[in-house]
């Protein structure tokens, strides 16, 4: 059983395309290398272009990961590069971003 891991990120309008290149430049190649491994199963950064929680001013991001178990979940976590990415995007956000975790119960 894998674990997926959903949030949504929420970025000032006027940064969210210096998120964007900042997460292509930093996290993406991550992904990859992570991905080669075996840590990560699948991965996805899609920004919301519709919606019932859109506010104006703010982009809302799903990032949707999913990982063989939490050992890995928290390898990424901890991950040095990933820990250098993680202050600057979250000085770009207006609000803490909405966070689950569980365990997939289906998939196709």
């Amino acid at each position: 059983m894998t674990q997926t891991n959903a949030i949504i990120l929420r970025f000032r309008e006027e940064q969210a395309d210096n998120f964007e290149a900042l997460f292509k430049k930093e996290v993406l190649p991550l992904w990859h290398k992570f991905k080669a491994e075996g840590i990560i199963v699948s991965a996805s950064l899609t920004p919301a272009n519709d919606g019932n929680q859109g506010r104006k001013g703010v982009r809302d991001y799903i990032l949707h990961v999913e990982v063989p178990s939490m050992a890995e979940h928290s390898k990424f976590d901890s991950n040095p590069s990933f820990l250098k990415f993680l202050p600057k995007a979250q000085a770009m956000q207006p609000e803490e971003p909405l966070v689950w975790l569980g365990d997939t119960l289906f998939q196709v």
